[in-house]
């Protein structure tokens, strides 16, 4: 846990440092043209190896819809949630869990949101969820607060990236070596409920090498209030080293990336009933005393980057990751009787008896509580190839390709320990036998490749594409042989997949107002079941964009219609557990996402009253409108979408979303303001009006930051989120009621040198 001295400390090395700097040296630099600038615009300078927009000259090379957080939009709020963060993206479907987002559930355009397995999820351009292919629920999320940007890709634009392309591809872009020789950035927080967070950065450039450090640590006791008294928080450290080499002439590049994190979280599954809800939300009850998440991951890249001509650049990567975790947390209720009783059902009413347990009440002889140790162990290796190559004329056109080799595994040893409740507290009664829950090895090998090109005719840039994978699925089941001297059951599932694209972006009026199409077929990889089929999707998309020296813009038209769509039986989803995927008829998706940033005071002229400072009021406004609903009817034996009749919405996507960022900002200091909002959601497929047990509370969150800038490298801030304390369901899985982060402040300081 960070200690409250060395808070101290950095607030007086900020104060010390600050002395004698001439705070007229201070700009504004995130201005309307710089917003406009990071948002749309692809600069030559980021867009080489790490960025999704990698190959691409400009916006008319993207195929689909894109944005972009950058290094100063991430800074404004500062959240470590990334979930906050990520509101402020039209297109993007979330749904918190645990307040703090470490685990979350991020989905694009109707795709679904369980455990963003829906989506490709990258740090630096490598696939990052734990086995991408065999188990891509993502229980590993990059840090938030230690990215330097964040990039979102939609459309036909998915064609490079995959597995999944049936919503969208997110990367978060990971600090960067600095262009000095020697640079770094300290910054600590302080605030409500314990929360702490270190972030340290040094790093430079002599010569032909460069190298950066970085140390990140976050901390909270939490918010929730255990019966009985515990830690509900969390304690998470991350440490990142790069290395790179440039040769005299340019033409290569060496870079090495090794990365750890380890995490122990006090973090559960367990909601609460209704009625407790209503009085008390921060409540958790004593039954979860034990839960607790450990995690270890590390993560390791090897890239050569070759440029032996202008029009020709190469880049591989060798890259390797390792996670394990172990997830340590109340599975169920088993009655006197032997009966194994569901938390879900509890929650929902109709066990009194067992509610009573779960509140602290003593179990009776014979009965107990099952506290499920989910050990699993991920792992990840891969090499990828991608290259551009550019031709013909003044306005060249341009090639971009790619292959890549992987292959990763999912090994679950389970077991589960039986709990009675005596005085309110656990007390073990029976340890199970590591492996006698889950036993089994789900692995996967893939070759994907992808060629897409643009080409360029006047104002008109046509971006064909084509994306093949190949994959092949395996578990090994070795049931009650805990052991694992047999071979046990083996089942395998092969496919490949041809995922074709096409783009077109017409520049209607001098790069200031545009308008793009397109359309690709999207995919999703089923599970080693040889009975359970891909997912695939046609997907559509119409838009404009508008850039202009006060204002910048897009609107975007989405549909999507998705065939054999698949379903995860998840613990989280509502699910026993399993993991297994399984086809649910099809579904279709349509939506609108809107986007505008704009200077308040320089579209009003209003900049002009302010002469001996440099003032800005940047606002960046998103809403998406979402609606999903199956085609097909169905009977499914997964609880949240049961027996589905055509035009039933899908579960745990908001119609509507919506966010709002405001800043005043001077030379000296700035006021953040941001406003978040978001429609009730469905908890169980269905139609009609919404019924409260069967739904989320809408929302409607407003967050402030101050800042004070004493000196040109030192900032100053305090603010607090959910500032008007609002308490609102977010979930309702996978059992009982989930509460929203209630009012927190924070203060704390940043300096950079």
């Amino acid at each position: 846990m960070i200690s409250r001295i060395s808070l101290a400390a950095t607030m007086f090395l900020t104060w010390y440092v600050s002395l004698g700097q001439d705070a007229s040296q201070l700009g504004v630099e995130d201005s309307l043209d710089v917003m406009t600038q990071l948002w749309h615009a692809l600069p030559e300078a980021e867009v080489g190896s790490v960025g999704l927009a990698a190959g691409s000259r400009d916006a008319s090379e993207v195929p689909g819809s894109m944005q972009r957080l950058s290094a100063k939009m991430l800074r404004h709020m500062s959240y470590a949630n990334p979930m906050q963060s990520l509101h402020a993206l039209a297109g993007l479907n979330l749904v918190e869990e645990d307040g703090f987002g470490l685990r979350p559930n991020i989905g694009m355009r109707g795709s679904g949101t369980d455990r963003s397995a829906r989506v490709t999820l990258m740090e630096d351009g490598v696939l990052m969820a734990p086995a991408p292919y065999s188990a891509p629920s993502a229980y590993y999320f990059p840090t938030m607060a230690r990215m330097e940007s964040v990039e979102v890709r939609k459309g036909g634009s998915q064609i490079a990236f995959g597995p999944q392309t049936a919503g969208g591809a997110l990367n978060m872009v990971s600090t960067s070596i600095p262009d000095e020789e020697f640079a770094g950035r300290v910054r600590m927080e302080t605030g409500s409920f314990g929360n702490q967070q270190t972030h340290t950065a040094v790093g430079g450039q002599s010569g032909a090498w460069g190298y950066s450090l970085e140390w990140m640590q976050l901390a909270s006791n939490g918010f929730k209030v255990l019966d009985g008294g515990g830690n509900t928080g969390f304690d998470k450290a991350d440490r990142v080293a790069k290395l790179q080499w440039t040769s005299a002439n340019g033409r290569h590049i060496l870079r090495g990336k090794a990365m750890s994190s380890d995490e122990e979280s006090r973090e559960t599954y367990m909601g609460l009933a209704q009625t407790d809800f209503d009085v008390s939300p921060m409540r958790r009850y004593a039954a979860s005393a034990q839960d607790l998440m450990t995690t270890g991951h590390n993560h390791t890249v090897v890239g050569h980057e070759f440029k032996p001509t202008e029009d020709l650049a190469l880049t591989t990567e060798v890259y390797q990751t390792r996670f394990a975790r172990n997830w340590y947390k109340l599975d169920r209720a088993v009655d006197s009787l032997g009966q194994k009783v569901s938390l879900g059902s509890v929650l929902e009413g109709g066990h009194d008896d067992v509610l009573g347990w779960l509140r602290g009440e003593d179990t009776p002889d014979g009965a107990g509580l099952d506290v499920k140790a989910n050990n699993r162990v991920y792992g990840s290796r891969g090499v990828q190839h991608r290259g551009r190559l550019n031709w013909g004329g003044t306005k060249q056109h341009r090639l971009t390709f790619g292959l890549r080799a992987h292959e990763d595994f999912m090994d679950r040893h389970e077991w589960r320990d039986r709990y009675a409740m005596e005085d309110g507290h656990m007390v073990l009664t029976a340890a199970g036998d590591s492996g006698s829950a889950s036993n089994r090895i789900e692995s996967a090998q893939a070759l994907a490749g992808h060629l897409q090109a643009a080409l360029h005719w006047g104002r008109l840039t046509l971006t064909p594409g084509m994306r093949h994978e190949r994959i092949a699925l395996s578990r090994v089941d070795f049931g009650d042989d805990l052991e694992r001297e047999g071979e046990g059951v083996q089942r395998t599932n092969e496919l490949q997949v041809w995922l074709p694209g096409l783009g077109a972006h017409w520049d209607l009026l001098q790069d200031t107002w545009t308008v793009f199409a397109g359309t690709h077929r999207g995919f999703v990889p089923p599970g080693s079941s040889p009975d359970t089929q891909a997912e695939f999707s046609t997907n559509v998309e119409m838009g404009t964009r508008v850039s202009a020296p006060a204002f910048s813009g897009q609107a975007t038209l989405f549909y999507s219609d998705h065939q054999n769509l698949l379903g995860a039986d998840l613990t989280a989803s509502g699910g026993t557990g399993t993991g297994d995927l399984f086809n649910g008829g099809a579904s279709m998706a349509r939506g609108l996402e809107l986007e505008a940033v704009t200077d308040l005071l320089e579209l009003t002229g209003a900049d002009a009253f302010f002469e001996d400072q440099k003032h800005h009021m940047p606002v960046r406004v998103s809403y998406t409108f979402t609606q999903a609903e199956f085609t097909q009817a169905f009977e499914s034996e997964f609880d949240p979408w049961g027996a589905v009749e055509v035009g039933d919405a899908l579960p745990y996507l908001a119609p509507h979303q919506f966010n709002a960022s405001l800043s005043w900002q001077s030379d000296g200091w700035s006021v953040d303001v941001n406003f978040r909002a978001m429609s009730a959601m469905r908890t169980l497929a269905g139609q009609g009006d919404l019924l409260s047990d069967e739904s989320t509370d809408a929302c409607q969150v407003a967050d402030v930051m101050f800042r004070w800038f004493p000196g040109e490298h030192v900032t100053w801030f305090a603010g607090a989120t959910n500032l008007t304390n609002q308490t609102y369901v977010v979930a309702r899985r996978p059992y009982g009621l989930r509460p929203a982060m209630p009012r927190a402040f924070r203060m704390g300081a940043t300096v950079e040198f």
